[in-house]
């Protein structure tokens, strides 16, 4: 029986979480941690066309993959490799380049403040919950536990965001559309040194700045695309050269084309 993408997708700095029927894709390799738990067995296949089929897998990031079935019920996040959480789950499942690695074993479940070692560690913001009111919202957040899980973020506390991250995400979006976003600038605006700031970003927000700016660049492209935008409005918009360039980094992190996914998925605010 073929499967066609379809479900709900929340796209965050650092993460993008999607849950619904997986169907197939191309092979592809991203530059991020990718978990997909299924109530359905999916298989998938690494670059050298080694298969695997299972309900739970770790592709560890720049790594070359492709779904060669899908399943429905299925729950699918990328994670930053360079986030506590990404950097987490890519020690604990042991994943490497063969698809046989790509099935670790369940998480053990986590407590928020149950273990004394980590009552301390900030709860990055990419699992902040998502807004009520959307059709999805209360699966998007009950799939956030769930990826908490696997990444131990259940054992992080919710620790106030320094003022001047917070101005900082308040800016960037303003400055998404004028090409790369650079530090400097950032920092004179929250009146801060950039090695300064480049400390608490990475501490409250769980990703250094780059990465984060790659992410919402990324996050604003298609939330114009959902909205019935062109692909060359979307494109200029978020900061990208053309249609063409935002067509390759959407393809290349998702293994298909920003127009078969638009209609397909509905998108989270």
């Amino acid at each position: 029986m073929a499967h066609h993408w379809r479900g709900w997708c929340l796209l965050r700095p650092g993460v993008l979480l999607y849950g619904g029927t997986i169907g197939t894709n191309q092979l592809h390799a991203h530059h991020a941690v990718h978990l997909i738990v299924s109530a359905e067995p999916f298989t998938m296949a690494d670059a050298q066309g080694r298969r695997l089929t299972t309900r739970t897998a770790v592709i560890p990031p720049d790594t070359g993959h492709a779904i060669l079935t899908g399943a429905r019920g299925a729950l699918l996040a990328q994670l930053e490799p360079g986030s506590s959480p990404g950097r987490s789950l890519l020690a604990s499942s042991g994943a490497g380049a063969c698809a046989s690695t790509w099935s670790p074993p369940l998480p053990r479940p986590t407590h928020a403040g149950t273990s004394p070692g980590h009552h301390q560690v900030a709860a990055p913001l990419t699992f902040a919950r998502p807004p009520n009111g959307h059709e999805h919202s209360a699966e998007a957040a009950a799939a956030l536990q769930i990826v908490e899980d696997w990444t131990g973020q259940r054992r992080a506390a919710e620790i106030p965001i320094h003022p001047a991250v917070e101005m900082a995400i308040a800016v960037i979006p303003t400055l998404l559309a004028g090409g790369p976003v650079r530090l400097g600038v950032l920092a004179a605006a929250v009146h801060l040194s950039p090695s300064r700031l480049a400390h608490l970003f990475s501490a409250h927000v769980g990703i250094p700045l780059r990465p984060y700016v790659r992410w919402q660049r990324l996050q604003h492209a298609i939330r114009l695309v959902a909205a019935g935008e062109s692909l060359t409005v979307a494109a200029h918009g978020a900061g990208f050269t053309d249609g063409s360039h935002f067509t390759r980094v959407f393809r290349h992190n998702f293994g298909t084309a920003p127009s078969t996914l638009a209609a397909a998925i509905d998108w989270l605010p």
